[in-house]
């Protein structure tokens, strides 16, 4: 039931959403945020409708909750109202859009669980990609269950997967229903490769008990992990995609570091770097020859431009 505030805040002529005295209300008391969301729980879900479909084939094809897509399309209004600036004329309707969809995005494509298709699904989708490369364009549904000769119904049902994860370029993110076609290898691998993670300092306790259940049983989705850690769904989803943005930062800055091609005057450059460190300027040629000279390299051997690179490296080395 609504609070007597929020009622009186409230205009019958004049939608929540196009209530400009009740958005700047809830802006300032989180309580009445709180019901704000709440009663506008249906319009919420008309928006996921309209941009993304079905709710219940949401939740089917992604597994994920009917509540999860809900708190994430909440966190897209709180940061709306939030960043909204009620005098440039724009309609908060308009506004509270996008914010909504890029959480639910965040849900569907980067928090949810793997989608889950057989090896033979998979070979369908493989095979759909090479007859498309091969043909140049995409058949018509008749034209193509022929060519993989299944029924039109069993294409549908694969093409759903395949428009979405744009076909072969999305296997990396299937797996497999039957566990037992899983490569043993690859399954020590993995279990081995967490493991390590769980020893590494760069991930907080909490982000440590997440990896724990998920390698404990890959079965459990993020409402599971969520319960038996008694925080909200959406909690975990965040969780989790903090895991992934420190892991793939750890591999940049390791690929980065393997690139890296060490200067064929490493010793001129780490000379000169020190130096100006402690002069508090950068050198002219005429000094850095000096100074070169000084720690013994026979400059006659340096260009003019070798010099100025010199010097360019070492600015950047003490930057």
């Amino acid at each position: 039931m609504l609070s007597p505030n929020y009622l009186h805040l409230r205009q019958d002529s004049l939608k929540d959403m196009h209530n400009i005295e009740l958005l700047k209300a809830c802006k300032e008391d989180r309580e009445l945020m709180g019901e704000f969301l709440k009663a506008n729980r249906d319009f919420i879900f008309s928006i996921i409708k309209h941009f993304k479909g079905s709710v219940e084939e949401l939740v089917s094809k992604f597994r994920i909750t009917e509540d999860e897509l809900y708190q994430h399309a909440c966190i897209g209004i709180l940061t709306s109202i939030r960043d909204f600036d009620f005098d440039r004329g724009i309609k908060f309707t308009t506004f509270v859009v996008r914010p909504i969809l890029w959480e639910i995005n965040q849900l569907l494509y980067s928090d949810s669980q793997s989608v889950r298709l057989s090896r033979g699904a998979v070979d369908l989708i493989k095979r759909m990609a090479e007859i498309e490369e091969s043909l140049g364009y995409r058949p018509a549904e008749d034209e193509m269950s022929e060519l993989l000769k299944v029924t039109v119904e069993r294409y549908r049902e694969i093409a759903m997967f395949s428009d979405e994860l744009e076909h072969y370029d999305g296997m990396e993110n299937f797996e497999f229903a039957n566990k037992d076609e899983r490569s043993i290898e690859e399954e020590v691998t993995n279990r081995l490769y967490v493991k390590q993670l769980l020893e590494d300092p760069m991930f907080t306790d909490f982000e440590k008990k997440v990896m724990c259940l998920v390698l404990e049983d890959a079965s459990n989705n993020n409402t599971q992990i969520a319960e038996r850690l008694n925080v909200y769904p959406m909690t975990i989803n965040r969780t989790l995609a903090r895991i992934r943005s420190k892991i793939e930062s750890r591999k940049s800055d390791v690929k980065e570091e393997k690139t890296k091609i060490p200067s064929k005057y490493e010793r001129e450059i780490s000379i000169l770097a020190q130096e100006t460190k402690e002069r508090n300027e950068n050198l002219c040629i005429e000094d850095i020859t000096e100074l070169l000279e000084v720690c013994g390299y026979d400059t006659s051997t340096y260009s003019t431009r070798v010099l100025y690179y010199i010097r360019q490296k070492a600015s950047q080395q003490g930057a």
